[in-house]
């Protein structure tokens, strides 16, 4: 259970380090409008794994190493994916 908890959260003080968001983190449509616009500016749309021949991870612990973590772009349903998760 402590396995499935780990793949289905985001490190949400991460994300927000990543995409120089300070802001307030209430439920409200200027916060998300708020991390939206960070998303898109910050984080480049990335299509080099397929070129690459190496596989699209979609599962959230991928995301999140690729995104995050290791500072790179992401594919259109990697970026929508990270954003719904957050």
């Amino acid at each position: 259970m402590q396995l499935q908890q780990r793949l289905t959260e985001i490190d949400l003080d991460a994300y927000f380090q990543r995409i120089g968001y300070s802001g307030d983190c209430s439920p409200r449509l200027t916060t998300l409008q708020a991390i939206h616009q960070r998303h898109s500016q910050t984080i480049a749309f990335e299509n080099l794994n397929p070129l690459l021949k190496q596989p699209v991870k979609l599962d959230l612990a991928s995301l999140q190493q690729k995104l995050i973590n290791e500072g790179r772009g992401g594919y259109c349903f990697e970026q929508n994916s990270l954003l719904r998760a957050v």
